[in-house]
């Protein structure tokens, strides 16, 4: 998440480091030079804006209310004349899964502390207040599919997301750029970067960090900055590995200073490094020290991470790269064996009243591997996953065993993606038969449950998962699908729907478990070339789920109560594996 301790410099000994920003403002000064100012966006920084509400992010979030957000903030943008463009993350490269699963691993332990207090019958608005700072955000959400509606998104596969998104704005002058990464304010560009964690989305005001300014204090050139960053401690080259070298530098409150004017004192040829300058810094940087074998990639990567030229190398022959141009990046990792990252949403490993999280969900990306490799056998029968399969062992790589149908031929892939009318209306069918069999064998020859609307379809066979494994109640169903037709159909305002005052934890537990395994299965859908009717938004409101949860609890409920829903109850016949 950028350099360490850079973004509280900014805030305290930057003059002109932060400030605030009407963003309508900058857009409309900018449209008297350019007819539409460009604003590239990190994606992943806008969690956060719309993950503020704590009280409902505990609850498991309004997904209703998050997207109509969402969408109204960046509409509000684009009606002030602003060209959008968003940045999403594809493929984690290589070099940073080290970083990831220690981020995952440390996520994991921050929720554990969250579930504990939830365990303790902390009220709600205590629970939202002490872990503020430390609640992950719902990346459930779909925030990529508001972004579409209202400027081209970018998934980046080849670079790094940041880089890749610093040289797209730095070519296109973009007015500004939208994110909460301090490695931002290393790339050369002409553009502001407004701070997406101050976003006040209904004034449209933000705090922008002053680019220019960090370079006045730091008396540093762009072209030094690069190597600043790099010695200052980044994903690349960490922060542990140069502390010993940085307090050398003289006291912490002075590290920057001491490290700008080492870096003044560095002869750059060109903006450029030679090898053995290096190698003279890493002896500095590790005096008394062993070096490690890895540093000198350490820090060539990290230097070449904050280039804004576009890489001359080109990229070995993709014969999948058709799939990442049409949106389908789970598709394009299955078939060219790019592990597949398998998250935790506050699921408690500690107990085994849910099960386990890694044995739900593993035959679904078994299954659904085994359809897109079925014309593929000869390359590969496995698929590469990173995850975490208990509370005891950390986060680490492991391979899935492609499952193949044997009871119906699926599709190739091309024709699965086929965005032809007739090609998609003749495989419809088969497709469904598809998705239910990744559910379960149980549901391969049962096309009664094509009378589900597709609109609940995805819900249905989720909540039939969460059956045949036993973790989940019959009433526990009901209630989630009812939300869902609650939803669907406006019989409640989300709006208007109270907070809890108390969650009880076994809610608390299954609301995420709902909605991670929900995404496994639209991700499914979505790989099977699905309409978008079949993959709506997950149809789940925190609040009314915990709300009519405790009521349902202390009541019986009688056929009255599920009357809309009753012809969907599928899950009521589930056979326990």
């Amino acid at each position: 998440m950028g350099i360490r301790h850079l973004h509280s410099f900014m805030e305290r000994k930057v003059d002109g480091g932060l400030y605030t920003v009407k963003m309508q403002h900058e857009i409309s000064n900018a449209k008297k030079s350019v007819e539409k100012p460009l604003v590239v966006i990190d994606l992943m920084a806008m969690f956060g804006v719309f993950c503020s509400d704590r009280r409902s992010l505990l609850c498991g979030s309004q997904f209703w209310v998050v997207e109509h957000t969402a969408d109204s903030f960046f509409k509000r943008l684009t009606d002030a004349g602003a060209e959008l463009v968003f940045f999403y993350d594809g493929t984690l490269q290589l070099n940073k899964y080290d970083t990831w699963i220690n981020r995952q691993n440390d996520k994991y332990d921050r929720m554990i502390d969250v579930l504990d207090g939830i365990n303790a019958r902390m009220p709600l608005a205590v629970a939202a207040d002490k872990f503020d700072r430390t609640l992950p955000n719902n990346t459930c959400i779909k925030l990529e599919n508001v972004a579409k509606r209202h400027g081209e998104l970018i998934v980046s596969t080849d670079l790094e997301c940041d880089q890749a998104l610093a040289i797209y704005a730095t070519k296109r002058k973009a007015l500004a750029v939208i994110s909460h990464d301090t490695d931002f304010l290393i790339f050369e560009g002409g553009w502001q970067l407004w701070h997406a964690n101050h976003i006040d989305v209904n004034k449209l005001i933000t705090k922008a960090y002053g680019r220019q300014a960090l370079l006045r204090t730091l008396g540093l050139q762009w072209r030094q900055m690069a190597l600043w960053a790099t010695l200052a401690g980044n994903d690349f080259f960490s922060y542990d590995e140069l502390e010993p070298f940085l307090n050398d530098l003289g006291p912490h409150t002075q590290k920057f200073y001491k490290l700008a004017e080492y870096v003044r004192r560095l002869t750059m040829h060109n903006g450029k490094l030679d090898d053995d300058t290096v190698r003279s810094i890493l002896g500095r940087v590790y005096k008394k020290r062993r070096v490690p074998t890895e540093a000198y990639e350490w820090f060539r990567q990290s230097y070449a991470f904050y280039q804004v030229d576009e890489p001359s190398e080109k990229k070995p022959d993709d014969p999948f790269a058709y799939l990442l141009q049409a949106g389908y990046s789970f598709t394009h990792s299955i078939l060219t064996g790019v592990p597949f990252n398998v998250t935790l949403f506050f699921f408690d490993y500690r107990s085994s009243e849910f099960g386990n999280y890694y044995e739900i969900i593993e035959p679904i990306i078994s299954r659904i591997g085994g359809i897109l490799l079925y014309h593929h056998q000869h390359e590969r029968q496995h698929i590469t996953v990173v995850t975490k399969r208990n509370h005891h062992e950390p986060h680490s790589f492991g391979t899935v065993a492609a499952t193949f149908p044997t009871a119906i031929t699926p599709p190739p892939v091309m024709d699965l993606i086929s965005t032809d009318g007739p090609v998609q209306a003749s495989l419809l069918e088969r497709k469904l038969q598809l998705w239910r069999w990744v559910c379960s064998d149980d549901l391969l020859d049962v096309e009664q449950f094509n009378t589900v609307p597709p609109a609940f379809m995805c819900t249905v066979l989720t909540l039939y998962r969460l059956r045949q494994c036993g973790a989940i109640r019959m009433f526990e169903a009901d209630l989630l699908l009812l939300i869902a037709h609650q939803l669907s159909n406006g019989a409640f305002d989300p709006l208007q729907e109270p907070y809890p005052q108390k969650l009880i934890s076994r809610a608390f537990r299954l609301g995420f478990l709902f909605q991670k395994v929900y995404s496994h299965m639209d991700r499914v859908a979505k790989a099977l070339g699905l309409p978008q009717e079949y993959r709506p938004t997950t149809p789940y409101d925190g609040l009314r789920f915990h709300n009519m949860y405790r009521v349902w609890t202390s009541m019986k409920v009688e056929p009255h109560h599920i009357e809309p829903i009753a012809e969907w109850r599928f899950y009521q016949q589930t056979k326990s594996t």
